[in-house]
């Protein structure tokens, strides 16, 4: 039997994408093969009706991608379900982050994570007699604590007019005399995220103000990541 060694070096190289991740062939090696082997390949490769394909080590059916950066076969959105719903609207309109993401791990739920996949800053918390003054104000206690902070926090964001039709439906829920705003003293407000504002404007929103979030949600898929010589890199 005749044997035939090529380096594979001097194979081209190889290289399998998912999305913007790459994965590149593995470290160079001498491939062997015997004489029958080379012509049951050349048969198998052959151009022709009855040729089928041959599933190498590095095919689609043999290498999968990593948990959260999978590509779906069909659909005209599958751009945007690379990184689930929770993703949707980054960094406006998106879900909490992951907390495996946050702390540097591979989330176990992958594309099926309820929560964001990008990159947040940290979450500012409001001190304990804050989160008592909020957790015992009334809906219009809190929609005119916190209208006034949406609206802004829109205009610095360039959310107009995206968002005008959602603002008027939060204005329309503020009925009768209106009440004090609630003191925020050292907190920060306008550093929580525009969705987290709106949620916060009230203790449960209203199914009409709800199904106006999620429909702009939609609107706004997750951000595309690149990867270039600095490192991924978030395009916005």
């Amino acid at each position: 039997m005749t044997e035939y060694t090529r380096p594979a070096a001097l194979v081209p190289p190889f290289r399998e994408s998912y999305g913007d991740v790459q994965v590149a062939a593995p470290p160079c090696t001498f491939l062997t093969f015997s004489s029958s082997a080379l012509q049951s390949l050349s048969e198998q490769t052959a151009i022709g009706p009855n040729a089928h394909s041959f599933p190498g080590p590095w095919s689609q059916e043999a290498l999968s991608p990593p948990p959260g950066l999978e590509t779906p076969e069909h659909g005209p959105t599958a751009p945007k379900l690379r990184f689930g719903t929770g993703s949707f609207g980054h960094p406006h309109f998106c879900n909490r982050p992951c907390v495996h993401i946050a702390k540097g791990h591979v989330c176990p739920k992958g594309m099926a994570c309820a929560y964001c996949h990008f990159p947040h800053r940290p979450i500012p918390k409001p001190d304990w007699q804050l989160r008592q003054s909020l957790l015992a104000a009334s809906d219009q206690e809190l929609l005119v604590t916190f209208l006034p902070i949406i609206s802004k926090k829109a205009e610095k964001e360039g959310l107009l007019p995206r968002v005008d039709s959602l603002i008027e439906l939060l204005k329309a829920e503020v009925r009768g005399a209106q009440c004090e705003p609630i003191p925020m003293g050292s907190f920060r407000p306008m550093r929580m995220s525009f969705v987290h504002l709106v949620e916060s404007s009230m203790r449960r929103l209203p199914p009409h103000i709800r199904a106006e979030v999620n429909r702009l949600k939609l609107e706004l898929p997750p951000p595309v990541v690149t990867y270039g010589g600095a490192g991924p890199s978030l395009l916005l």
